[in-house]
This record gives C-alpha cells, sequence and structure tokens, in this order.
C-alpha cells in the first residue's frame, strides 16, 4: 500500500499493514491489524473483535472521516451504537464552492409531494428507477436515479454537468440518491454537532491521534519487529501494554484517575 512516508514522491507501494487503535479513557483497549488500504473496511471487523474480545457492547463510536460509508453507519445503527463519526463531506460541505454548485442534489429544491427535484434552470428531475450496488464486502447500496427530462439548450450545463474527458455528457443530468444513507448521515451529524459530540470529537484528537504520535515518536516504532499477521498483533499488544502502564503512571501522578474525557473548555 501506499505510506506517508513517501521520500521519492512516487507513490511507491510498500508492503505494509494498517493498525487500528481503540482508545477508551487515554488507554489502549484494542488492536487491530488489517491488510486494507484505507480505514472504511476495517471498522466493522474490528467492532466485532472487541465485542468478541470484553463481551459486552458499547455505547458509541467515535472516529474520523475515514470511517463514514453507507455500510458503515448502517451496521452501527442497526447494533444500537450512536456513531459520531466525521461526516466525509463536513468540511467541503462548508465551503462557498460547494454551497453554490448548482449541480449539487443539496442546493436543488425537492417536492416531497411529486418526488421531483427542480435544477436551478427550473426544469423537473423525475425518479426513474432503483439502482443497486454490490461492495467487496457484499453490502447492497440503493440508489435512486432522478433524470432531468431535457437539458438541451440549458444555459447553465456547464455549471451543472461534470465534464467527462473534456466534453459535455450527451446525456440529460442525472442525480443519485441514496435515501437509506441521508437518513442515517442526518442522525449521525446531528449527535456529531451537539455540545457532547464536540467533546467527543476534541477527545478522540487528544487521546488516538495522541496514542498514535506517542508510539511513533516516543516510544520511535515505526517499523514491526517480527512478520506475519501473528506476530504483528502480538507486537503491537506488547506495545499497548507498555503504553497503557505509562498512561496509569502519567493519571496518578497528576490525580487523573477518575477522569475519562478532557473538557473542551480545558483544551480550547
Amino acid at each position: 500500500m501506499r505510506l506517508k512516508e513517501d521520500h521519492m514522491l512516487n507513490g511507491q507501494l510498500k508492503p505494509a499493514y494498517n493498525v487500528q487503535l481503540a482508545v477508551h479513557s487515554e488507554y489502549i483497549m484494542g488492536v487491530g491489524v488489517f491488510p486494507n488500504p484505507t480505514d472504511t473496511n476495517t471498522l466493522i471487523p474490528f467492532m466485532q473483535q472487541l465485542e468478541g474480545q470484553y463481551k459486552q457492547h458499547f455505547q458509541y463510536v467515535v472516529a474520523d472521516a475515514g470511517y463514514d460509508s453507507n455500510e458503515n453507519l448502517a451496521w452501527l445503527w442497526t447494533h444500537n451504537y450512536k456513531t459520531y463519526i466525521k461526516p466525509s463531506a463536513y468540511e467541503v460541505s462548508k465551503t462557498k464552492k460547494y454551497k453554490t454548485d448548482i449541480g449539487r442534489v443539496d442546493n436543488m429544491l425537492y417536492d416531497e409531494a411529486t418526488d421531483t427535484f427542480t435544477c436551478a434552470k427550473g426544469r423537473t428531475l423525475r425518479f426513474q428507477y432503483i439502482r443497486r450496488n454490490k461492495s467487496k464486502t457484499g453490502f447492497i447500496k440503493q440508489n435512486r436515479v432522478y433524470r432531468c427530462e431535457n437539458c438541451n439548450y440549458c444555459g447553465l450545463r456547464k455549471e451543472c454537468q461534470k465534464l467527462k474527458f473534456g466534453t459535455l455528457p450527451k446525456g440529460n443530468k442525472a442525480i443519485y440518491i441514496a435515501t437509506d444513507y441521508r437518513e442515517l448521515l442526518a442522525k449521525n451529524k446531528a449527535v456529531f454537532e451537539s455540545d457532547y459530540g464536540l467533546q467527543l470529537r476534541v477527545n478522540r484528537s487528544i487521546q488516538v491521534e495522541g496514542a498514535f504520535g506517542i508510539t511513533k515518536e516516543d516510544f520511535e516504532y515505526t517499523r514491526f519487529r517480527h512478520r506475519g499477521k501473528d506476530n504483528v498483533e502480538k507486537d503491537l499488544l506488547l506495545l499497548a501494554f507498555g503504553y497503557n502502564l505509562l498512561k496509569l503512571h502519567n493519571r496518578i501522578q497528576k490525580k487523573r484517575l477518575g477522569q475519562r474525557l478532557f473538557e473542551t473548555n480545558s483544551v480550547a
């Protein structure tokens, strides 16, 4: 997989594992080793691994935008987890460019009674069919497809439709709506932007990123000492054990044994 460490700046592929850490109250409570180059498909198997180890159900999951997907949110909510996962488009959705992009479905008018969208030119996009896509993990994502009746002689076509190979597509404008995913995103965003959600987001940055930072920089652990997934997992568990002992010592010294989360005003 491609790593952040790329001295040649040529995107060179290197043998590596995708390491996941589960952190609670500043302690590493679980480690995961995966061959996946991205984080998206590691969340569900990692959660299943943690459930098997601790034989209990956790209340919530806090993660960054790399874990946002229809499959992950659906699985977590189905298994009664409250999600505080940063939406993948959260930052870009706050930009002026995003809010003024007339080609985006979020910037079109929707009529629930007729189940139609109206574009910036005032033309109607009607429901056509349901498109189903199956992921590598077997998850089936459903998209409702809406298509404009006629995009001919539209003065906003260049701003609305994306170019393909430098030219405008010949067909009429089509949009794909994953209704279930949008509902899950709305539920997730509501708690993500709450006061408690803000506190959890701040603590994720401190506790999880801090754990990775200390192990890499302070412990100088940037290369695995052994080969094979089982040996790498054992190596990481020993590393986590040492990290937790150091964390326990520091918390005793600072009299913070009962503290689970940092207050947002104390780290602002």
